[in-house]
């Protein structure tokens, strides 16, 4: 299928008024990674956490309401502590295996690539969030694409759980 792929990126940045070291420890602890990754009412258990190149994180969301479960998984590609994250950020089923996106008839990109870059900034740190699809039908780009908003608050809400966990740990 050589030359059907396209791929659409998005970013989010964010200041966090916590040391470097904190911060990456908020990423690559799954004791932490629990408390803030995933929608604001969800509670997130970390099942298989490995983080190094060729390692992966496997988590359960449990929505807010009777709204579901939701699988993911982390496969790590590269770690450079404490200045870079990056892995292949997907939907999972139960085992951890790669799944298709519960939402979206499954118009949703298998994978992103994803890049976390943590600089300081004096007593705080930027965190540069990238992320890129993988192998992605022009279909699956435009759904990405369309969704950004949504990503934005989606992000923006786990990372305001990261500064409010950041906050009660300085």
């Amino acid at each position: 299928m050589t030359g059907h792929y396209a791929r659409a990126d998005f970013n989010f940045v964010r200041s966090f008024d916590a040391p470097r070291d904190l911060v990456w420890r908020a990423w690559t602890d799954p004791a932490l990674l629990a408390r803030w990754f995933g929608p604001r009412g969800s509670t997130t258990t970390i099942l298989a956490h490995d983080p190094r190149p060729g390692g992966m994180t496997h988590m359960r969301m449990d929505m807010p309401g009777d709204s579901g479960t939701i699988w993911a998984r982390f496969v790590y590609r590269e770690i450079t502590e404490p200045s870079r994250l990056v892995w292949v950020h997907g939907f999972a089923d139960a085992e951890g295996n790669a799944a298709p996106a519960p939402f979206f008839d499954g118009l949703w990109p298998m994978a992103l690539l994803t890049t976390a870059s943590f600089q300081d900034q004096g007593d705080r740190t930027l965190v540069t969030l990238a992320q890129e699809t993988l192998d992605a039908t022009p279909e699956e780009c435009n759904t990405f694409i369309a969704q950004i908003p949504s990503m934005n608050e989606g992000w923006g809400g786990s990372f305001d759980q990261l500064d409010e966990l950041l906050a009660s740990r300085s």
